[in-house]
């Protein structure tokens, strides 16, 4: 699996859980309605120490070398709100970007622990959800997030020249 890959099922569960729109911090777009969140990628590769697992697939065309390991991958979330009134209610902005920060955070650690395990992805760690509020011109954005740091199974492959058959032609050994 690539990094992409993880990125966007993560995004697409994420999403579906919610019910409110997931899209990457830093893009240049209109303004969206709260509430949502917003996610940046903080590393798509964290190696394990290890030098992965290698293979050789062999058929009549190519022979190709594989490897495989299981490096980590870790993003960042945040919830936004703002304060606003929808028909005769008033939303606290901190409140409301706390409890679905909350929600979001809890997608992680339970109710999306089936949808994560079937793509293959292992969660390593999820961190406090913490206030990351932003002083706008006149108030402040509210905002409550957290990280995550994921495994998943990364594989390169590349084609090789493999020997087929070697002759040892025996000789006196110098010693």
């Amino acid at each position: 699996m690539t990094a992409r890959e993880v990125r966007n099922k993560i995004i697409k569960g994420l999403h579906e859980y919610l019910q409110v729109e997931v899209y990457k911090s830093n893009q240049r777009m209109k303004e969206r309605e709260p509430p949502y969140i917003i996610y940046s990628v903080v590393s798509t590769y964290i190696p394990d120490r290890t030098i992965g697992e290698f293979r050789v697939e062999k058929s009549k065309e190519k022979t190709v070398e594989i490897r495989k390991e299981q490096p980590s991958f870790s993003m960042s979330f945040t919830a936004c709100s703002a304060d606003r009134m929808i028909e005769d209610r008033k939303i606290y902005g901190d409140d409301e970007s706390m409890e679905l920060a909350e929600r979001a955070q809890g997608w992680f650690l339970h109710s999306g622990y089936d949808y994560i395990s079937a793509i293959g992805i292992t969660i390593i760690d999820v961190t406090n959800v913490q206030n990351r509020e932003t002083l706008l011109v006149d108030e402040e954005a509210n905002r409550y997030g957290f990280d995550v740091t994921i495994r998943y199974v990364r594989q390169d492959t590349r084609e090789i020249q493999p020997i087929e058959k070697i002759k040892i032609e025996g000789g006196k050994r110098n010693e």
